[in-house]
């Protein structure tokens, strides 16, 4: 009779796994998911446990004890009472007695398993979303350095993680909205389970709206590229990546992954993470330049630390016009000016490659089939543009196709 944990992936690309515990018993072994998922990376396969150096690995490591502690258990009560124990009728009272230990559970240990619960049910996009707002829920703890708890999630949490996300991470209200939307999934079913009695997450409102998110023009663009950073190296391999930024209109997370094999005669081909799209984009001298500095090679850090230095360079190129920021606090709508410089995000970059391009003219159709927006009403909705700014361009086309 032997008990032993391991790591499941669907397959060998996958970064992230499910625990399985192996119970083997009278050449007989039952497998069960015990609802935690994990990154490969924080795994230990000879210890069969998790890394004493990521946080909560105490509680996941107690709990795996407490489930081989409660199979031993629940054999040998079969076995005591002349019951014949099968796969079956192990599953059913693991699960009975597990379910009695979901109300103990933390917080981070109840939606590891909610998320294995839901990964026969929900679409794989679905159970991606569970896990990218997780992650970021444990990267948010990190940050305030203060732990997640059943009863911290209040109206002071919410405050504080909408902060995180638009001036840390420099997240749009949208994505900020779908994270709380997922955590209300999460804190509804942990309620109607009974590992949750606080409700003052009822009081989270799920914001759609879009905020009064910038753009920089073309001049301010230029200014940031001519800046002279050759003294700070920090600065300046951000202020190349945004550069490729703006000029091809790319996310974060796909300008962490141009390679020189995507780069071709006149554009970069890319593979888009977010949706597995292959899409080509404009290959600029500038960016050309760029690329070749790095030897195809763009430096990489945090999308925490890119935000923060943009910000720091966008002051020093000038762009310091103020801004009446729309915000929330505690669910409610303030307006609060700040500098131009200080809203500079990672997502700034794609922004203003759209509304520049629009700007000169090019129909929404064609900026679409390279940034990879599907819907024109959520495309102009993602555009800066004033009522000005509209007629100018309106102006200049009509007096192209006249001339």
């Amino acid at each position: 009779m032997k008990v032993n944990f391991r790591l499941n992936k669907k397959n060998k690309k996958d970064k992230i796994g499910f625990l399985r515990m192996d119970f083997s018993y009278t050449g007989k072994r039952f497998r069960y998911f015990v609802g935690i998922s994990l990154p490969e990376n924080h795994w230990s396969n000879t210890k069969q446990r998790v890394k004493y150096s990521v946080s909560n690995s105490l509680e996941i490591n107690k709990r795996l004890s407490e489930i081989a502690k409660e199979i031993i258990k629940i054999y040998y009560e079969l076995v005591n009472n002349n019951i014949t124990p099968s796969n079956a009728m192990l599953k059913e009272k693991l699960d009975d007695s597990l379910r009695g230990i979901s109300s103990q559970l933390s917080f981070f240990e109840f939606v590891d398993e909610f998320i294995k619960r839901s990964g026969n049910t929900k679409k794989a996009s679905t159970t991606k979303e569970y896990i990218y707002t997780i992650n970021d829920l444990k990267a948010f703890e990190k940050h305030i350095k203060r732990r997640i708890e059943w009863d911290t999630i209040d109206m002071k949490f919410y405050d504080a993680y909408m902060d995180y996300q638009y001036n840390v991470k420099g997240n749009s209200q949208n994505l900020f909205g779908k994270r709380i939307k997922t955590l209300k999934t999460f804190l509804n079913d942990a309620y109607e389970r009974g590992a949750n009695k606080h409700l003052m997450y009822k009081g989270f409102k799920v914001l759609q709206k879009e905020t009064d998110a910038i753009y920089l023009t073309e001049d301010e663009i230029e200014k940031i590229y001519k800046l002279d950073l050759t003294e700070n190296k920090r600065l300046e391999k951000v202020r190349d990546l945004f550069i490729v930024e703006c000029n091809t209109g790319v996310r974060f997370e796909d300008l962490m992954h141009i390679e020189k094999e995507n780069v071709l005669k006149d554009s970069i081909k890319i593979k888009i993470r977010k949706t597995g799209e292959v899409l080509n984009t404009l290959l600029l001298p500038d960016t050309q330049a760029i690329l070749k500095k790095y030897n195809y090679e763009l430096p990489r850090i945090s999308n925490t630390n890119y935000n923060l230095y943009l910000k720091e360079i966008g002051k020093l190129a000038g762009i310091n016009d103020t801004i009446s920021h729309n915000t929330y606090k505690a669910g409610k709508q303030i307006s609060i000016k700040k500098k131009k410089f200080e809203l500079i995000s990672s997502h700034t970059s794609r922004r203003s490659f759209a509304t520049n391009m629009y700007h000169r003219g090019y129909s929404s159709v064609i900026i679409m089939s390279i940034t990879g927006h599907k819907k024109e009403s959520t495309f102009l909705k993602y555009i800066r543009i004033t009522n000005e700014e509209a007629v100018k361009i309106i102006s200049l086309n009509y007096k192209k196709k006249v001339s």
